[in-house]
């Protein structure tokens, strides 16, 4: 017999970020190739040290794909993108929120949530099953009608 799956849940960055790596590869070909010339696009592409710049892309690419927060029955996961911390729920005190971010507090200080943001506390403390108080679900706020009253 098999262990009841665990309820966990990712908060990660929209895959719509990935639309900013295209537009940063987009906008440093030319500066890459053509940027240390004088003569501008009339002469060929040479591979000069502003290739180097294609590296930006790719360390954009990197934050976007591992920045997450994992919130699982055991603890909570910071993934950064070179690194990352396990917060087990005995070692957090509660949640803090500051403005639009989320915190972790801990005895010896907090610990950003990234991608955790106010109105994802409700799947947060379902996640943490039982660990944290349950929170109601946002009610959503729709913009107001633009129709003229009578």
């Amino acid at each position: 017999m098999s262990a009841p799956p665990t309820k966990s849940r990712v908060f990660r960055l929209p895959r719509t970020t990935y639309i900013v790596v295209i537009f940063l590869a987009f906008g440093i070909w030319p500066i890459a190739l053509y940027g240390g010339q004088g003569g501008g696009y009339s002469s060929g592409a040479q591979l000069t040290p502003l290739i180097a710049l294609f590296v930006l892309p790719v360390i954009v690419g990197l934050f976007v794909a591992r920045t997450a927060t994992v919130v699982t029955e055991d603890g909570i996961v910071v993934r950064a993108p070179f690194g990352s911390r396990a917060l087990p729920w005995n070692k957090i005190r509660g949640l803090s929120v500051t403005g639009r971010s989320v915190y972790a507090v801990l005895a010896d200080g907090s610990i950003r949530l990234p991608c955790v943001r106010v109105s994802n506390l409700a799947d947060v403390a379902r996640a943490s099953n039982g660990r944290l108080p349950e929170i109601a679900d946002p009610t959503p706020k729709f913009a107001p009608s633009r129709r003229r009253r009578r």
